[in-house]
């Protein structure tokens, strides 16, 4: 689902307001944070007892680095505030959370009232070995928002969606010099076929080809390189008419986010076509 970005301050209020509402104790409030914390990735996440907490209310841990022998976890120890949205959290408030802090633990106040933007960057580096994350209530909006918690959508035209739709895409990113740039023909005689590249291809660091894209280039029996326009960006990438796939876009992949700087893979759609000088033309999105 596409969620709409430009939201205006007055609309996450009201929702911050909604919130607010919706929970008659500050109990309420932290059960509710339970399931959205584990939304946000953290895990075995568990709600402390309800007094006797020295001001830690939830629990929960967030694999590091190391997460396969277990070394990397680090702990959060979570404060939980259901405050009125008008009102200001005090810096000493965050602070006495960090008094229950120790080695490989972290904080997290989460509020639904205001933090200003001074005190949440003090929070995380007044002291470095125990940093306190915050979450205030407009931050809180923007995260239910975005994780799609608590919240439903009711259906708005977009024009950008259409083009989404319709594999019409105006990508500003990939416009180049015109010595970078070969000119293509993207007019309606174009017949463009979508195929997406799975986590196989990508882990294979190969881009499998569809069957009817093959049957248009395919007049050599033996692997050779051949010209893509990738995103209007040409490529010269190595075609196996055998497999039916194109190698040598390891550099390919990265550049267009379906290898991600951490090493995590992330599937995407293409759409492909043959122009009338049998070159081929690969839109990823």
């Amino acid at each position: 689902m596409r969620i709409v970005q430009n939201i205006d301050k007055k609309e996450k209020e009201l929702i911050l307001e909604c919130l607010y509402k919706s929970f008659d104790t500050g109990f309420d409030f932290e059960d509710f944070l339970k399931p959205f914390l584990e939304a946000i990735g953290l895990s075995e996440v568990v709600v402390t007892k309800k007094t006797g907490d020295g001001g830690v209310d939830l629990l929960g841990v967030k694999a590091g680095l190391d997460e396969l022998d277990g070394n990397g976890n680090v702990q959060y120890k979570v404060q939980a505030k259901r405050n009125k949205p008008s009102s200001i959290v005090a810096p000493e408030k965050i602070d006495a959370l960090r008094g229950n802090l120790g080695f490989n633990q972290k904080g997290l106040f989460i509020t639904t009232a205001r933090v200003s933007a001074k005190a949440k960057l003090e929070a995380k580096t007044k002291d470095p070995p125990k940093p306190v994350i915050v979450i205030d209530g407009m931050d809180l909006v923007d995260i239910c928002i975005q994780k799609q918690i608590a919240c439903v959508y009711r259906p708005v035209f977009s024009s950008d969606a259409l083009k989404d739709f319709l594999g019409k895409h105006d990508d500003e990113s990939n416009k180049k010099d015109d010595d970078e740039v070969k000119t293509i023909n993207t007019s309606s005689e174009l017949q463009f076929v979508s195929k997406l590249i799975t986590a196989n291809d990508i882990r294979a660091r190969i881009i499998s080809m569809p069957s009817v894209i093959v049957e248009k280039i395919s007049n050599n029996t033996t692997k050779h390189n051949v010209s893509v326009l990738i995103n209007k960006k040409e490529k010269i990438l190595t075609f196996n008419p055998s497999r039916n796939y194109l190698g040598s876009v390891t550099e390919v992949l990265k550049e267009h986010g379906l290898i991600k700087e951490d090493g995590t893979y992330e599937e995407k759609n293409a759409q492909w076509a043959v122009d009338q000088n049998q070159i081929i033309i690969l839109n990823i999105f």
